[in-house]
């Protein structure tokens, strides 16, 4: 009897450990995000201004944008190592175009061809991983290198003196709410359709949870592949609009490092880098935790190679509390 009673209390302990780690993958992230902002506004009085806190928005626009094209790679099992390069090529190329006289064709080109660009991009990077059957990180390490090297080849000057109607995109205001944070609210909303309420995005939770039993099932796993590296060119090149036109200015450097704070805010949101589990929202909020960590250690006057360090642990630790989860649950 004893014996009995002692198995069943072994198994009410095991099931309250499980539901604790459920909950700490499911709200930790929001108490983290709360947390930070409480610290840092205590120990940075200028920290919590208006100021300061649209800046922080501001900034989440790019990154929120580029995060969200990586959350759909990370879901299929994969990872985009050249989301900055293409940022870069992309704003590169559409600053040639804003810079010139407003003109149908000009605004056409300034507005269509970074978008154009990413598409590319990520059209060839999914070509290589899903019909090449190259690794993804071999495939985007080397495009990360190619797409750098051809933007500095095709401008290594900046493009200053930007069109006005250009700057607008990124520096203006609907409202209240800046132009930059709009792009993103619509990326979000877009992207929680696709991956909520269409065939395609069960199919890329399907592929990256078991690629074998996805296949078996009858999904085109390399249309997804491709699906999911073309979204987030296309949303890189978007972002690489944003930027440009928030800058000012071209420039072939825009979005170096911008693949490890994509990578940070999509596992720190609680995607899995094995696949198969990840949303939009939590994502956002892990881009907020990585920008909000990143501002507060400016403004205490951290050395940015410091805050490399720390982002980098922050992965670290992210995806080893993910692998004790997959263990414990």
């Amino acid at each position: 009897m004893k014996s009995k009673v002692g198995f069943t209390e072994t198994l009410t302990e095991q099931k309250r450990i499980s539901t604790a780690f459920i909950a700490l993958r499911e709200y930790g992230i929001y108490f983290a995000l709360a947390f930070l902002v409480l610290i840092f506004s205590i120990v940075t009085p200028n920290f919590a201004a208006m100021k300061n806190l649209i800046l922080i928005l501001l900034q989440v626009s790019v990154t929120g944008i580029i995060s969200i094209g990586m959350l759909f790679v990370i879901l299929s099992a994969g990872i985009d190592l050249s989301v900055g390069s293409i940022l870069a090529v992309a704003g590169m190329i559409s600053g040639v175009y804003a810079q010139q006289d407003p003109s149908p064709t000009t605004v056409l080109m300034a507005l269509g061809i970074p978008i154009a660009i990413g598409l590319l991009c990520g059209l060839f990077n999914g070509a290589l991983v899903s019909w090449g059957k190259i690794p993804a990180l071999i495939v985007t390490l080397g495009t990360m290198y190619a797409y750098r090297g051809y933007v500095i080849w095709y401008r290594v000057n900046p493009i200053y003196n930007l069109q006005p109607w250009y700057r607008v995109i990124g520096q203006e205001k609907i409202g209240p709410i800046p132009i930059p944070v709009v792009f993103l609210l619509v990326v979000v909303i877009v992207a929680s359709i696709i991956l909520n309420l269409t065939r395609f995005g069960r199919h890329v939770y399907a592929v990256g949870g078991n690629q074998e039993a996805a296949r078996a099932a009858g999904i085109n796993v390399n249309f997804v592949k491709l699906g999911v590296y073309t979204i987030s060119g296309l949303l890189c090149g978007l972002a690489g609009l944003v930027f440009t036109a928030r800058l000012g200015a071209a420039q072939a450097i825009s979005g170096t490092g911008y693949e490890l704070i994509a990578i940070a805010s999509v596992v720190v949101g609680g995607a899995s880098l094995f696949g198969g589990r990840g949303t939009v929202g939590k994502t956002m909020v892990g881009a907020l935790i990585i920008q909000v960590l990143q501002s507060g250690l400016v403004m205490l006057n951290v050395p940015s190679p410091i805050q490399q360090i720390v982002i980098g642990m922050i992965i670290i630790g992210a995806v080893g509390l993910d692998t004790v989860m997959r263990k414990e649950i």
